[in-house]
């Protein structure tokens, strides 16, 4: 393991055998503490593995199926359309076309998802913080969802002095992707969400809320865990979206939580905190707003 060296302090040789044998108890203890500390830094690699594997196993087999799905359903549109001799009316040509179009999109989430829980669990992922515009945020998660939100109404309150965040624009996108999808996931079909911005002193906070069945009593903690699936869960899904909207949010230095929404459905809260003074927006004033109702 190495060689350690003695030398008296007036450099005369270490004559003395009851010297001799204490510095050779000294040595022997710090072989010791050495080997204990090396075989204790094995053993945290071997079980580091063994997760890892564990976690690559779960993985292929909690989304096995919900890879497998979508695949089959673009193969089996495809597969119609190019075979069509020109039967097939524009209406069903159309239908088959925005399920390859769903289907692709559903299976770039479970990828995106898969790649964060990857760079989660091996401690690789980066945050990468900057000023952005939480409305910009939110716009581009419901244009990512798309389809997936027709026939729900969508409210969206920002308020006023909530209006940017500093944080990593793809990370924090990824989590509110991951939030609406669960809210479509698991609540019935053409009820409301809304998204609530504001700043609590040193925190932004940003609420999902929805209309739907709500939490079991004794879930609101554990709604986070990978893999975990509620009782009455609905098909499909991998389990891994609010496990990584946790671990996102937590890389910010943030937190996250979910709770019953009183006259029923589910609020999930997530803060992230304010760090420095975001850069001065243009106003009308300054002569660059004159567009800013037009949206």
């Amino acid at each position: 393991m190495g060689v350690v060296g003695f030398r008296s302090a007036d450099g005369r040789p270490l004559t003395d055998a009851n010297r001799r044998q204490m510095l050779d108890a000294l040595a022997q203890q710090a072989a010791s503490a050495l080997e204990r500390a090396l075989l204790a830094e094995e053993a945290k690699q071997i079980e580091l593995r063994a997760r890892t594997e564990e976690l690559r196993t779960s993985l292929l087999s909690s989304v096995s199926h919900d890879l497998r799905t979508p695949l089959a359903a673009i193969v089996g549109c495809a597969t119609t359309l190019l075979q069509d001799s020109g039967t097939l009316a524009a209406a069903q040509r159309t239908d088959l076309l925005r399920t390859i179009q769903d289907e692709a999109e559903h299976l770039s989430r479970l990828v995106a998802n898969l790649l964060a829980m990857t760079r989660l669990e091996s401690g690789h992922l980066v945050v990468a913080k900057e000023w952005v515009p939480i409305e910009e945020l939110v716009g581009a998660a419901l244009a990512r969802l798309g389809s997936r939100l027709d026939g729900r109404a969508v409210d969206v309150h920002i308020a006023r002095e909530a209006t940017m965040v500093h944080a990593d624009p793809v990370l924090v996108e990824q989590v509110i992707v991951n939030l609406l999808d669960n809210v479509v996931r698991h609540t019935p079909a053409g009820t409301s969400i809304e998204l609530v911005a504001r700043q609590d002193d040193a925190w932004l906070q940003l609420e999902v809320l929805d209309r739907g069945p709500g939490l079991a009593a004794g879930v609101e903690a554990r709604v986070f865990d990978k893999f975990f699936r509620g009782p009455g869960a609905a098909p499909g899904g991998s389990g891994l979206g609010l496990a990584i909207c946790r671990g996102m949010v937590l890389a910010h230095g943030g937190t996250i939580e979910a709770a019953n929404r009183p006259g029923g459905g589910t609020v999930v809260r997530l803060r992230l905190p304010v760090e420095g003074q975001p850069p001065a927006v243009p106003t009308e004033t300054d002569g660059a707003g004159g567009d800013e109702g037009s949206e």
